[in-house]
């Protein structure tokens, strides 16, 4: 019980004060909390304050794109701040911290979706808004499953303790908190399915063009990679070939590539996180600071931070006619001698600012790639053609492999082409494979491929909750 009005107090505070912050519907005037869901008004800035909870430095402001890097072997601890050291070096303890965050989304799409279901609003903004909003519920119960459980394609039995606990319903009593238990891997996998297909079928196409608002296109990419995780391979290609139907993300080419990534969007954006002025996470964990030593793509003087650099064995895995390459730079003043990855570099116009791509046409074409290959001997072909697609377009000539060598290639160029945005320390986990690293090598055995539960919610649960093994 005790751990049950600990979890209402926080949501019902949380709802409350987004209310008093969000619900402006003008300068003189705000929706009292407790009429906020009775109105398309109130409905549309909770779900706004949603999106914002994407923002938090601990998901897609920072942890999520730059502890996946730091976590895997990608990145280099560059030792100018605290900042990611110990995550670096695999510490105890030192992982992802996206929990309550996550949950508080959570509940505020459950609490959006319960209001929905039960009143009249306009039918056509009505299903855009549902579909905004499981959508939202499946990308934050994906992104909990990544951190916090196993994935269906790699788990060691016996520290497997299932998914994440299930929130289906908005707290905003005792009454309304269901199971704290883990339920399966399976389980939680099945209900992200659902949401996604209920996003999609609500979800308008006119809305296609929209990329910082969830669109159907969006949901298709999105299930793209939910399928890909689950090895639901022939999902994982039916779901890419709809995104890239339904999309309009347009594929950059060899000669735009850098330009591309030094554009406000993103060309190839499908689901981009925008970042207002206000919403700056701030200089010492914004991506462009823990990423760049410079404060702007041509800045020459040493700013703050820049705490994770390429690693150079990493760097050396670019071809020397790989457009790629023009990405990563030396940084400046102390960071002379460090190698930089420079997608996020203040490209909102102002200090540490930066739209954050979450889903792009690239991975697509990757996710369809790898799920061509994992369906077996049959699909070589197809798979063969998507990264050929993805070399071609970074200036490389074509590949003819087949079987291990292939899978090899189509890992190896996800690693290139997604590199700092947040996936490989994923992939590496999703299939098994043990982590590398000058600063020693974790075996995808070893209990910190896991992220601990916050211990005051395991506590606080009287055991209902179970903690990850040996934390």
């Amino acid at each position: 019980m005790k751990f049950r009005y600990y979890i209402v107090f926080i949501a019902l505070s949380l709802f409350s004060s987004a209310c008093e912050k969000l619900l402006e519907i003008d300068p003189k005037q705000s929706i009292d909390s407790s009429m906020a869901l009775t109105s398309k008004e109130g409905i549309e800035a909770a779900l706004v304050s949603v999106y914002s909870r994407l923002q938090n430095y601990t998901l897609y402001g920072r942890d999520y794109l730059a502890l996946s890097e730091a976590l895997s072997d990608n990145a280099k601890h560059t030792a100018n701040a605290s900042h990611l050291a110990n995550e670096s070096t695999n510490g105890r303890n030192a992982h992802f911290a996206s929990w309550q965050i996550a949950y508080y989304a959570i509940n505020q799409t459950n609490l959006i979706l319960d209001a929905l279901n039960a009143q009249n609003f306009e039918t056509n903004w009505k299903a855009n808004t549902l579909g905004q909003a499981y959508f939202l519920r499946a990308l934050c119960y994906h992104d909990l499953m990544r951190a916090y459980a196993y994935d269906p394609t790699a788990v060691i039995n016996q520290y497997n303790y299932g998914g994440v606990p299930l929130m289906l319903v908005g707290v905003d009593d005792v009454t309304k908190i269901s199971s704290l238990a883990r339920p399966s891997i399976d389980a939680v996998y099945n209900q992200i399915y659902d949401d996604l297909n209920k996003a999609h079928q609500n979800l308008s196409i006119s809305n296609s063009t929209t990329i910082h608002r969830v669109t159907k296109a969006a949901v298709s990419a999105l299930f793209s990679r939910v399928a890909l995780y689950k090895g639901d391979y022939p999902k994982a290609v039916e779901m890419s070939n709809r995104t890239i139907s339904e999309t309009t993300a347009i594929f950059s080419t060899t000669a735009n590539f850098l330009a591309d990534w030094r554009k406000d969007v993103h060309p190839e954006s499908i689901f981009e996180l925008k970042f207002n002025v206000s919403e700056n996470v701030g200089s010492d964990r914004s991506l462009r600071s823990t990423y760049t030593s410079r404060a702007t793509y041509d800045g020459t003087v040493f700013t703050i931070q820049a705490v994770l650099a390429v690693d150079p064995t990493f760097y050396a895995l670019y071809q020397t006619a790989d457009v790629r390459r023009g990405l990563i730079r030396n940084g400046v003043g102390k960071n002379a001698p460090f190698l930089e990855m420079y997608k996020f570099i203040s490209k909102n116009g102002t200090l540490g600012l930066d739209n954050v791509p979450i889903l792009r046409l690239s991975e697509v074409y990757l996710n369809r790639a790898e799920a061509y290959y994992k369906m077996g001997p049959a699909e070589y072909g197809n798979a063969l053609a998507d990264v050929n697609k993805i070399r071609n377009r970074a200036g490389l000539a074509s590949v003819n492999l087949t079987d291990a060598a292939l899978l090899e290639e189509i890992l190896l160029q996800r690693r290139l082409e997604l590199a700092f945005e947040g996936h490989r320390w994923f992939d590496l986990k999703r299939n098994g494979m043990d982590v590398n690293k000058p600063t020693g090598n974790l075996l995808f055995t070893d209990y910190r491929m896991l992220a601990p539960i916050p211990i005051r919610e395991v506590n606080a649960s009287e055991g209902a909750l179970k903690q990850n093994f040996n934390y």
